[in-house]
């Protein structure tokens, strides 16, 4: 298949999606499918929950436009519509953790069996040669799937972020995969749908009328077609890229969803109970806006993205590459912490030397 044959593709699943999320802000408007403010939610008005459904269709469209209909291909897109599906229903009417999971499992095995894409290998993390997980491949593809899926889920706090974040993951494995591999194809496909919604829920004033969230229904879609691409790219004879390089280009939301899960059962508290724990809580408490949290944690991504491109092509070790995966994993928490802080510190020097304007004063009276 030839790479100018993703340019239409990806044209088309931009435009479909972009169509889909002016059509459908009605309908969802009309049925309910909104996100109303309060609680740990401060935006103002409803705001339509439509990004999911949208990327979903214009994803089916970009991949029928490159016209590759296989099993694999079949099956991602039963599996991204189960998805879809249950989260449309949680993001309406609330559905239960273990419904969503159990719905998570069977995307997950759908798309498996389907593709014949499983965790066969870890790489070779430890130093000790290739591990091969023989017996536990079929657990451990589910456990670490359902990682990621739940990973980009609890990322979806601030706008844009998921999205963003989905965007460096997909181009850093089309970089890595080449045009030899169907799900660069997939990545990219993905990725312009991926912008197509970002026109609509990106911060920015020129776009406010239409603002749109994702939902559950997007969130978890981005994250299964993480997991899914960078897996194909990483397993098998033909794999490419080592695992561990995978874990670079999701360093981000894993980081934070890991973070999140340990504290919480040091703490006492359940883990799966939402909180004000996350990193874009973090950078908020610290003065930063919407923009600024978006762009600091984008920018991480996107440097982390970055060094594992590098490193694949230079050829460093897996231990190497893994062991500064976990040191930056166990350090990412007080890294933000500390950026928070100084900028808080930063913000109160200057509302006491009156270098603020209006609207950073407010800001700064209330972290106090």
């Amino acid at each position: 298949m030839s790479e100018l044959h993703i340019l239409p593709a990806s044209a088309i699943a931009f435009a479909v999606t972009a169509a889909f999320m002016v059509a459908l802000r009605p309908v969802a408007m009309s049925i309910g499918l909104v996100d109303r403010p309060g609680g740990r939610k401060l935006h103002i008005g409803n705001i339509p929950i439509i990004g999911g459904l949208a990327m979903f269709l214009g994803i089916v469209a970009g991949l029928v436009a490159i016209g590759v209909v296989s099993r694999a291909s079949v099956s991602l897109v039963f599996s991204l519509f189960l998805l879809v599906m249950i989260g449309a229903f949680d993001d309406r009417y609330s559905v239960s953790a273990l419904v969503r999971v159990v719905v998570q499992i069977a995307a997950i095995l759908i798309m498996a069996y389907g593709s014949e894409s499983f965790l066969f290998s870890i790489g070779d993390p430890f130093g000790v040669g290739e591990i091969h997980l023989g017996p536990l491949t079929l657990a451990s593809t589910i456990i670490v799937a359902l990682t990621v899926i739940n990973a980009y889920n609890l990322v979806d706090g601030v706008d844009g972020l998921a999205g963003m974040l989905a965007v460096i993951a997909l181009i850093a494995v089309a970089v890595v995969g080449g045009f030899s591999a169907i799900s660069t194809y997939v990545a990219l496909i993905v990725a312009s749908s991926i912008g197509a919604f970002l026109l609509f829920n990106f911060p920015v004033i020129a776009n406010r009328a239409v603002r749109s969230f994702m939902g559950d229904a997007g969130s978890t879609l981005l994250g299964f077609t993480i997991f899914w691409v960078t897996l194909s790219i990483s397993q098998g004879e033909s794999a490419i890229i080592s695992p561990v390089i995978g874990l670079w280009f999701a360093a981000i939301p894993v980081f934070d969803s890991l973070t999140c899960f340990v504290m919480r059962l040091i703490a006492g508290k359940s883990p799966f109970q939402p909180g004000r724990d996350h990193f874009h809580h973090t950078l908020k408490r610290g003065g930063f806006g919407v923009r600024q949290t978006l762009g600091i944690l984008s920018g991480l991504q996107m440097f982390y993205a970055i060094l594992a491109i590098v490193a694949h092509y230079l050829g460093v070790f897996d231990v190497a590459l893994f062991v500064t995966w976990s040191l930056l994993g166990l350090t990412q928490r007080w890294v933000i912490k500390s950026i928070s802080l100084r900028h808080r510190l930063y913000l109160f020097r200057q509302l006491r030397a009156g270098g603020l304007g209006p609207y950073r004063q407010a800001r700064a009276r209330a972290l106090r």
